[in-house]
């Protein structure tokens, strides 16, 4: 009775019952999950290590002859080919919990900056605080007790009420836009917390606690130790000197106009980066325009039509939808947390403004930058690194962006190109060089791989030259197809497993082979090259 009711349960129908089937059933179900954690093994492997490149060296080139293009070989951990946003800190649920990475909680946070230390400092808004984040990710309270006023002293029961940016001066002190109290506040290396600046709401240049902000917003500092204020509601640039001297140095009514610093106006300025130089770069937030100021106090506009928008484009051709924050790298490329639009903006030294990060579509989403997502991110720090750090105001997070890729050093020779998503190295060398070697560097999230090669450009291309070494592959990793570029010669190319069996053999009688690749399975090979003049060896990677 418990075999017939086993059988029905099984097959539905009073078959007679198989042990051999039911054993060969539960062996296929097995043997699926062994091989999907088998290929999840792998696949963590291959995404979970630094890189592992190499290139054809010694390569000898022609002056002016177009080169085949060098390509690395990977054996390592996959490199990104575009930016990766992650989440530094914060679970995404408003709270002021102090904790390990995501395991803290911000509310609103807003500005974000280094101290001297490298760790970030986090104004955190609606929980009047400022906060840090510390190299290992730890998360702890700087400043605030979380009640609103305006208390000074030690930092354990000073008070804020919406404080809104933040810097660092070469000393180590913390100044703090107090934005409901319309104060700029300091905070020392010793934990003590004054007011530095400021006193009720209104607009007065003059002497500390003589002068007057109304809503002042994110700032920045020079290598003088100079503040500048973006002075929201008074719609101006003040900067203060370090003995606390406030002055008015750009902005004069709400509006928009360029020229002269003292007629210029601006409508609601909300962030400020500085340059090298030592020129101001202003989010002006309610005019959708990123403005400068240069060190002669001639105001102009950097990108921005005016009216809210998403394009792209060169410079008042693109839009912004409330720029709130901007921050400038030391190649004076400028980033912009573009709070109305969800997105972070790029503009280049030549003012063509592209989307570096973000979809637009409200989100929080981690990975590629193409398809990562924000809410009304506001405050941006770029790191030495030039990584940048975003307080992503509407998800009480913060979050990163690297960039990973290839670098050289030195420069190639004249003609030549580095890819420095791929790395790649093409184009056409215009003049001879003597051999030289050139370190390359492949970097992901797990590390990084170097790998020196040696490049010359030769005036004429010697048999010596050809035998020693003058065959490229190229694309590597390979696909359906790659081709070995180089041949002068009918040659011999064989496929070898790096256990030592021999897969295919192909002749090329031309000048370029191309080998189809299609029939080989995933994985690392050695493409052997058998000439009269003897035998070379190439690492390829079936993608």
């Amino acid at each position: 009775m418990v075999r017939k009711a086993l059988e029905k349960l099984i097959f539905g129908a009073p078959f007679v019952f198989c042990y051999f089937c039911l054993v060969l059933r539960i062996l296929q179900y097995m043997f699926r999950i062994v091989k999907g954690l088998i290929l999840l093994f792998f696949s963590g492997i291959l995404y979970s290590q630094s890189p592992d490149i190499s290139y054809p060296t010694p390569t000898v080139f022609v002056v002016n002859q177009t080169i085949a293009p060098l390509y690395p070989l990977n054996n390592g951990g996959v490199i990104p080919n575009e930016p990766q946003v992650t989440t530094l800190a914060g679970s995404g649920t408003i709270g002021s919990t102090d904790a390990i990475g995501t395991l803290a909680s911000f509310n609103y946070p807003t500005v974000v900056t280094f101290n001297q230390q490298n760790d970030l400092v986090i104004v955190d808004r609606s929980n009047h605080k400022i906060r840090k984040v510390a190299i290992d990710g730890a998360v702890t309270t700087l400043a605030g007790t979380g009640a609103i006023g305006t208390a000074n002293g030690d930092v354990a029961s000073a008070t804020f009420r919406y404080p809104d940016g933040a810097i660092v001066d070469s000393q180590g002190n913390i100044f703090i836009t107090d934005q409901s109290n319309h104060l700029i506040r300091k905070i020392t290396p010793a934990g003590v917390v004054s007011t530095f600046a400021g006193s009720t709401a209104g607009f007065l240049d003059g002497s500390g606690l003589s002068a007057k902000f109304y809503y002042p917003a994110a700032m920045t500092i020079d290598a003088q130790d100079n503040l500048y204020i973006a002075d929201w509601n008074n719609h101006k640039i003040r900067k203060i000197t370090p003995d606390g001297t406030v002055t008015t140095y750009a902005g004069s009514t709400s509006g928009y106009l360029d020229g002269n610093a003292a007629t210029a106006k601006f409508n609601g300025p909300t962030g400020l980066g500085i340059d090298s130089s030592g020129n101001l770069y202003v989010a002006d937030y309610s005019n959708n325009r990123i403005r400068k100021i240069d060190t002669l106090g001639q105001v102009t506009t950097v990108a921005g039509s005016g009216t809210a928008g998403l394009a792209d484009g060169n410079g008042s051709s693109a839009s912004f939808n409330h720029p709130a924050v901007v921050a400038v790298t030391s190649e004076a490329i400028l980033y912009v947390t573009d709070e109305g639009n969800h997105k972070i903006r790029r503009i280049s030294p030549l003012g063509e403004v592209t989307t570096f990060a973000g979809t637009g579509i409200i989100g929080a989403a981690d990975g590629n930058a193409s398809t990562s997502s924000f809410k009304n991110p506001t405050g941006i720090a770029i790191a030495s690194d030039n990584a940048l750090y975003i307080a992503d105001y509407g998800n009480h997070k913060i979050r990163k962006i690297k960039t990973y890729g290839y670098t050289i050093i030195p420069d190639l020779p004249d003609g030549l190109s580095f890819n420095t998503v791929t790395g790649e190295i093409s184009g056409a060398p215009t003049v001879a060089t003597p051999p030289a070697t050139y370190t390359v560097t492949a970097t992901n999230s797990y590390g990084s791989s170097s790998f020196v090669l040696s490049l010359e450009v030769s005036d004429n291309l010697t048999t010596a030259d050809w035998n020693a070494n003058k065959f490229t592959i190229y694309p590597n990793p390979i696909k359906d197809k790659f081709t070995i570029s180089g041949l002068k010669e009918e040659v011999s190319v064989s496929i070898w497993t790096l256990w030592g069996q021999k897969i295919k053999t192909f002749k090329i009688m031309t000048s370029n082979g191309v080998i189809d690749s299609s029939s080989l399975p995933k994985g690392v090979y050695v493409c052997r090259i058998t000439t009269v003049s003897g035998i070379q060896e190439r690492m390829i990677l079936k993608e």
